[in-house]
């Protein structure tokens, strides 16, 4: 999404805070959807992702239960999705595209009408930061196995990485509070009766973290990794992606790993721990979460591929050879930048 020019910027920051603000930007519409554009792909999403009909507006009286889903930066407001099923959310491996797929209407909300969603929940997530593609999905299984509410890979941080928030600074305290309301609703619509609500974050959203954790209710977050030389195959299979991307993503992941053992009570698992010794490393979790993880949940979370039903199910034969023709210069690259000595020395830091 582009960021907003900054004569629009200005409007922006107006008309989402000022008093005496004009109805139209206060009011809150609804519209139906028509036919998705894009619907499996492993994204964030965006505004065009929906063709809808007529907007009409609508009193928050008679809204009814909604995701939040799409922050619309340029007209101050977040796109919710509504008529989606609460457990089959939870279960999707990628809520957002889930939301794409199975949304029946939209609900355009303006940011200074703060949280929708009711009863509200005064409480925030614990995240799962990750390298991705490092068994975050399988641990998101294992949680609701377990009957750990949680959520995969919500779009919650998006505007904490957009162009308008690391160019426009008057913005960011605007895009915090956007994000914050972001996450009351997620929280309302999703979170167990203890408040409890474990959110799965895609990769990217490791460069959001302080952000994401500034002013959090909940110091509790979890990091994943994985043995770098096995991820980088994992990824460069799936991904077109250079060895450049490949090293600044990882040392990114890395980087935040280091930023949540200094901020926040971050317990760390690994990908290589968790296969070979599930139950020993949920029984480290559940003492973490202080909810119980029962083998039977580990198990049954395990017999069944966490990527199945997804494009990310199988490597193509055109991902293999993308990965044969690189992976000399990323494991070259890898040793001579310096990335393998900076991210094993702030693995070996936190031990």
């Amino acid at each position: 999404m582009a960021a907003p020019q900054s004569g629009v910027l200005r409007a922006v920051v107006r008309d989402a805070f000022a008093p005496g603000l004009g109805m139209i930007h206060r009011r809150v519409f609804t519209a139906d959807i028509v036919r998705e554009r894009i619907s499996d792909v492993t994204r964030a999403s965006v505004l065009n992702d929906f063709a809808t009909g007529p907007r009409r507006a609508v009193g928050r009286e008679s809204l009814e239960l909604a995701f939040p889903c799409i922050f619309d930066i340029p007209r101050a407001r977040t796109l919710y999705a509504l008529g989606l099923d609460a457990q089959e959310l939870q279960q999707a491996p990628f809520a957002n595209v889930h939301a794409r797929i199975k949304a029946r209407s939209i609900l355009s909300v303006p940011w200074e009408a703060g949280p929708i969603n009711r009863p509200r929940i005064e409480a925030d997530p614990i995240y799962v930061f990750s390298s991705g593609r490092c068994g975050s999905t399988l641990l998101h299984n294992i949680l609701l196995a377990a009957e750990i509410p949680g959520v995969s890979e919500p779009d919650v941080g998006a505007g904490l990485l957009s162009l308008a928030y690391w160019k426009y600074p008057p913005l960011r305290p605007v895009l915090r509070w956007a994000t914050r309301t972001y996450v009351r609703d997620l929280m309302s619509a999703l979170a167990g009766e203890d408040q409890t609500l474990v959110v799965k974050l895609r990769s990217q959203y490791c460069a959001a973290a302080p952000a994401l954790l500034k002013k959090s209710r909940e110091r509790r977050t979890i990091f994943m990794t994985r043995r770098f030389e096995d991820w980088a195959q994992s990824v460069g299979r799936m991904f077109q992606v250079t060895a450049a991307s490949l090293l600044g993503e990882y040392c990114l992941s890395l980087n935040c790993y280091a930023y949540l053992r200094q901020h926040s009570d971050c317990h760390f698992l690994r990908y290589e721990d968790l296969v070979s010794q599930p139950h020993r490393e949920m029984a480290r979790l559940s003492e973490f979460l202080g909810r119980e993880i029962s083998a039977q949940a580990v198990d049954r979370a395990m017999s069944v591929g966490s990527q199945t039903g997804t494009r990310l199910e199988r490597v193509t034969e055109r991902g293999k050879a993308r990965w044969d023709t690189m992976k000399d210069e990323v494991y070259r690259q890898w040793i001579s930048s310096g990335s393998a000595d900076h991210c094993s020395q702030i693995l070996q830091a936190y031990e």
